[in-house]
Formats: C-alpha cells, sequence, structure tokens
C-alpha cells in the first residue's frame, strides 16, 4: 500500500529540484512520461515540465496523485455512475458537461464502466491530498480537466552534470527557474538547482555565484556586456525601471544597442531569460519566467553586481578576481558564454 504522505513529499521534492532517488512508488509516473529513470535517480520529462508550465503547483501536485490508476479509475466510475444519473433526469446541458469533460478518458470509461472497483482504504487514503475530503462530482470533473492539460511529448536525452558553465548550460539541461530554493548539500547528477560548489577549489564569492543558477547566469550575462564596452561599444544593458530607486527590488528593463548603434528596450530582463532558455532548449522546471530581477538585487548585497552610470554592472573587485585569479567563470565559460552573445548578437541584427 502506498504511503500517500511520502509520495506528495517525493512529487514536492520533484517540483522543486527535478529529480530524487528513486522510488517504486512512482513507478505509473514512468509508466505515463512524466518521469524517467535513469540508473538510480528519478528524473522529470518534458512531459512534467509543460505540464508545469499550464497549472499551480497545487493542481500540478494533486493532479498526479490522480495518474494513479486504481484512483484515476474509480474516480472515473464515480463521474460516470453521476452521468448516468443526471441522463436519467433528463438534464441535457450536465450532461454534455459531463462528455466535454472527458474526451481523453472515454476509452478508458468505456473499459471500466460494467466493473466492480472497490473503494480501498488505499484509494481513501488519496481523497484527502488531493480532495481535502471525500470527492464530490463537481471536484471530479474539474480535476479531471486540469489532467487532460497533460501532453505526450517526446523526451530529450540528458547528459550528465558537469563541473563548470560549460558542461552545465546545454542543450536539454533541466534548470529551475525558481530563484528561491535552498542550496543541496550534494548536486544533483542530471538538473541543475541550488547546490553546494564543491566541484573545484575556487574564491568564496565564486563559489557563491557557480551555487545558484541564476547567479552564474547573470554574472556570465554581465561579461557579456563588458566584453561589448572592451571591444569599444555598447551591446547590452540592465537597466531599472525605476532610477531613482535603484536598490529597491523591482522589474528589470533590458536594453540591447543594435547594430546600427540604437539602444532598444527588448523587454524586461526575466522575459529575456526564459525566451534565451527555450531558444537554446533549455527547460526550466517549472515552466515559469524565472525571476532574476530579484537575483539581481541579491548579487548587489553580495557586492558581486554594482550599478553604475544606470544599470546594473559586475563589481570591479569581483571582476578584477574572475579575471585575474579564476579559472572556472573565466575559462570554463566560454562555450556558454559564446552561447549568450550568439543570441544577442541575433537580435542585434534583427531589431
Amino acid at each position: 500500500m502506498i504511503n500517500i504522505n511520502e509520495l506528495v513529499k517525493s512529487l514536492n521534492s520533484l517540483y522543486d529540484y527535478g529529480e530524487i532517488k528513486n522510488n517504486t512508488d512512482l513507478q505509473y509516473l514512468i509508466d505515463q512520461n512524466f518521469i524517467r529513470l535513469i540508473e538510480d535517480r528519478l528524473v522529470i520529462t518534458k512531459k512534467w515540465i509543460r505540464f508545469s508550465g499550464k497549472v499551480n503547483r497545487e493542481d500540478f501536485i494533486t493532479s498526479l496523485l490522480c495518474f494513479y490508476p486504481p484512483l484515476l479509475h474509480k474516480l472515473l466510475k464515480k463521474a460516470y455512475e453521476e452521468a448516468c444519473i443526471i441522463g436519467q433526469r433528463g438534464d441535457g446541458k450536465a450532461l454534455y458537461e459531463f462528455i466535454d469533460s472527458i474526451p481523453d478518458f472515454a476509452e478508458t470509461i468505456l473499459n471500466i464502466k460494467d466493473k466492480d472497483i472497490e473503494e480501498t482504504e488505499e484509494i481513501k487514503s488519496f481523497y484527502q491530498a488531493v480532495f481535502n475530503g471525500y470527492p464530490q462530482y463537481p471536484s471530479i470533473l474539474t480535476k479531471l480537466k486540469i489532467m487532460q492539460l497533460a501532453e505526450d511529448t517526446e523526451d530529450v536525452e540528458l547528459s550528465p552534470m558537469g563541473n563548470n558553465p560549460n558542461e552545465i548550460w546545454v542543450q536539454g539541461r533541466r534548470i529551475t527557474s525558481s530563484v528561491n530554493l535552498s542550496k543541496l548539500k550534494d548536486k544533483n547528477k542530471y538538473t541543475f538547482t541550488p547546490y553546494e560548489y564543491k566541484d573545484f577549489p575556487v574564491e568564496e564569492k565564486v563559489a557563491e555565484v557557480l551555487s545558484y543558477p541564476w547567479k552564474t547566469f547573470l554574472t556570465i550575462l554581465s561579461m557579456v556586456a563588458l566584453e561589448y564596452q572592451t571591444a569599444g561599444f555598447e551591446g547590452l544593458s540592465i537597466r531599472p525601471t525605476d532610477h531613482t530607486n535603484y536598490y529597491t527590488t523591482q522589474p528589470l528593463d533590458f536594453y540591447i544597442f543594435n547594430t546600427k548603434g540604437r539602444e532598444i528596450r527588448v523587454g524586461r530582463l526575466n522575459d529575456f531569460v526564459y525566451e534565451f532558455c527555450i531558444e537554446n532548449d533549455i527547460y526550466l522546471f517549472p515552466d515559469k519566467v524565472p525571476e532574476v530581477d530579484k537575483v539581481i538585487f541579491d548579487m548587489l548585497d553580495e557586492h558581486i553586481i554594482d550599478f553604475k552610470d544606470g544599470e546594473y554592472v559586475l563589481n570591479e573587485e569581483f571582476k578584477d578576481l574572475i579575471y585575474s585569479k579564476d579559472i572556472i567563470i573565466k575559462n570554463r565559460s566560454r562555450k556558454f558564454k559564446s552561447t549568450l552573445k550568439d543570441y544577442v548578437e541575433k537580435l542585434r541584427n534583427t531589431l
């Protein structure tokens, strides 16, 4: 019998960190392509990620619980039996709502409608977690509608996590879109979430940057901006929306200078990051726009980023540290930095 509390805990861990140790209770989600088993790790798939972008966290977790076959069959049978009662009353509108709500489950309903599906203690243990009590017909229909937002999609091959940005920020990588996760003591094998960077001995501030996906991203993006300036022209700029309170957390604007030297506001920094990830087949989980503008202000407090001449740039001391002592961010991010610059160049040439 499945322990529902442990199952919910595992699903929440997967939602946050993208992978966990193998748990046989989650085999049903492997069978339905929401997760995959790689060696001893369960890792989320593209199907999981795309579904996560369509619903909120609570609906996502409870929907995955409902995909557990014994529970799903019981819920479908309950809905069918209620629909039969509706049909006998002659309520055509309500009957149409039922039919319209379950197109993806119609075949399963036909297969189970004449079967006696026992309401076991295991099934009952799911009710509180999913419905906060005994499931009623309207809440079952609502849940079935949400579940059908999950669409099958072919997954892509995963490469193991490397120990530097060039090996981590690669096509197919799953990266958390959350900017508030706690660091793992040991990094994941396939997904990039905050972890205590111990791969190489580095300076404390460098380790802090490498421990967080979006601190790494913003540092390397700032290096791209610096290299444009070193070449003698502006390439990109991150600016506050409220210039009078530039140290106060706020939405940030992203500017690019096109090839004619004209400054163009591309949009919000957060949206630029999200579009970059889509363009380069980097999969954010949950599939939401990451609030990287908040990370900028954390980096201000840590003296990794400064506000200078109206924009957010690398702190001078941290910049000197990177270019004089560091080997990871400076030398082992060149490939990823080139990918970032190529994307900026594409925008510069089209704006």
